[in-house]
């Protein structure tokens, strides 16, 4: 595991490696590298975000590294602990299950680019375990502040959501700045280990691809109405997913 965790931080590290040729993607966004002005923004993100654990990106960040003290709640570890670890150590906090899917997600931004960053939101959901050996469901909203210096704040806000929904796959939602805010335009699904779909739940699963309805599904199958419902739930809760249109994209991706 500790090996998967290095390579995860070295996928995480490549989203911010510049190809060295002008106009990539961070030669144009560039990291604020002033103390004076990182902190005076990170004062102002944790009043947008008060609930929120945030950290500064450590490798845009090298010299100014920060851990909010919210994460100690999040994560469930002391907020020391937190503070002295590099990104390997973070990673091996990880839910062994959810790091290769990481690594996918931290790949399928990469290909994003090039994206303004402060338009751009990448919110991954994936397992991290606490000090008492249980693992809590975390939320990581990684975005971007610009600056007055025309320059980026790089943040990873973090939030327990264990309490509203509990998942066994990684996801990763889009979002890009519209006229009314950020909208969702996206969401990712990495290849990973299924999660006991049965060969009733995959027949379904490939008829809503199709675009069949509910009552299509169970005429083609044969089978009443309120168990291709019944199916359809536990196929959102194993998926990861909320609605049918969400599920005929996971299937896609990993069928």
């Amino acid at each position: 595991m500790k090996r998967e965790a290095q390579n995860t931080a070295k996928a995480y590290e490549n989203l911010f490696a510049s190809e060295q040729i002008k106009g990539s993607q961070h030669d144009e966004y560039k990291a604020e590298d002033n103390s004076d002005i990182i902190f005076t923004h990170l004062r102002f993100a944790e009043m947008i975000f008060p609930e929120g654990g945030i950290m500064l990106c450590p490798i845009s960040h090298v010299k100014s590294k920060y851990v909010g003290i919210n994460c100690e709640r999040i994560f469930g570890h002391p907020h020391d602990f937190l503070e002295k670890l590099d990104l390997a150590d973070f990673f091996q906090l990880v839910h062994e299950d959810d790091l290769h899917p990481l690594k996918q997600c931290f790949a399928f931004i990469k290909q994003s680019e090039p994206y303004d960053p402060s338009a751009h939101r990448f919110v991954i959901r994936y397992r991290v375990r606490n000090k008492h050996g249980e693992y809590v469901h975390i939320q990581n909203d990684n975005l971007a502040i610009k600056t007055s210096n025309e320059t980026y704040l790089y943040l990873m806000v973090f939030s327990n959501v264990s309490a509203e929904e509990k998942f066994y796959h990684v996801t990763l939602d889009v979002f890009k700045q519209g006229k009314n805010g950020f909208i969702k335009s996206y969401t990712y699904n990495p290849k990973q280990e299924q999660k006991g779909i049965t060969p009733r739940q995959n027949d379904i699963a490939k008829l809503i691809v199709k675009g069949f309805t509910n009552q299509e599904i169970a005429d083609q199958l044969s089978v009443s109405i309120y168990t291709v419902k019944n199916h359809k739930q536990m196929l959102f809760r194993k998926a990861n997913v909320k609605n049918s249109l969400e599920l005929a994209n996971y299937v896609r991706q990993n069928y």
